[in-house]
């Protein structure tokens, strides 16, 4: 039995100086046609999740992307194949979306109503994208402590975003299966829960400086906590 191909795809989330992020609609022709995602691509023989953000924002959408920095990767089995989604964010762009594939884009804000239906994965992830880079404590945040988060058989869907602290690598298996929001994570063992150089869910560098938060992000944190 032959061993399932993964593709391995580039999502560019893209945030504008008021925190509204570009979506853009599938082109007909596509699997799932008119459904809306965060714009990307396939990669290329060789190439890096950077360097194919910059060619597909500027062969489908006439945008530069002069920087982007990872953010997590996860999979997702469609009808159509099993894609590994390597989702990176930026701030250092700059061009008015010019749609060359017959789509349409728009800049939305998370918590918005967005103008269809989301890809099942893009429009779980789209409330990330609301998670602070410099943690603050927050009345719709949940984060359970190492031990209640290892009692825990579900998600609390009663808040808005839910993490947990992470010792472990089956503590973050655990909450990538329950499709928490983020975790947090010792500054000092950080790349420890990094998969193949990538993290598998938003995480919080903890006792992490928020002057070093572009250095931590490049490295692929979602944020720091000091």
């Amino acid at each position: 039995m032959s061993e399932e191909k993964i593709i391995e795809v580039a999502c560019g989330v893209l945030i504008r100086e008021d925190g509204a992020v570009l979506i853009g609609s599938r082109p007909e022709g596509k699997p799932y046609a008119g459904y809306w995602e965060f714009p990307g691509g396939k990669l290329e023989e060789g190439e890096t999740v950077g360097d194919a953000l910059k060619r597909e924002f500027r062969e489908e959408l006439d945008m530069t992307v002069n920087s982007s920095f990872p953010w997590f990767v996860t999979e997702h089995r469609y009808e159509h194949g099993h894609v590994r989604l390597h989702f990176y964010r930026s701030r250092d762009f700059r061009g008015t979306p010019v749609c060359r594939e017959g789509q349409k884009t728009v800049w939305m804000h998370p918590g918005e109503r967005p103008p269809g239906l989301m890809l099942p994965k893009d429009g779980a992830i789209m409330n990330r994208v609301a998670l602070p880079d410099v943690w603050e404590d927050r009345v719709d945040t949940l984060t359970y402590s190492t031990q209640a988060f290892r009692a825990t058989v579900e998600r609390d869907r009663r808040h808005r975003f839910v993490g947990a602290r992470l010792e472990t690598m089956d503590d973050l298996y655990k909450a990538v299966a329950l499709d928490y929001d983020f975790g947090i994570v010792a500054a000092d063992r950080f790349d420890e829960f990094l998969v193949n150089g990538e993290a598998l869910l938003p995480l919080y560098a903890e006792g992490a400086r928020a002057a070093d938060l572009d250095l931590w992000q490049a490295r692929g944190a979602h944020g720091v906590k000091p």
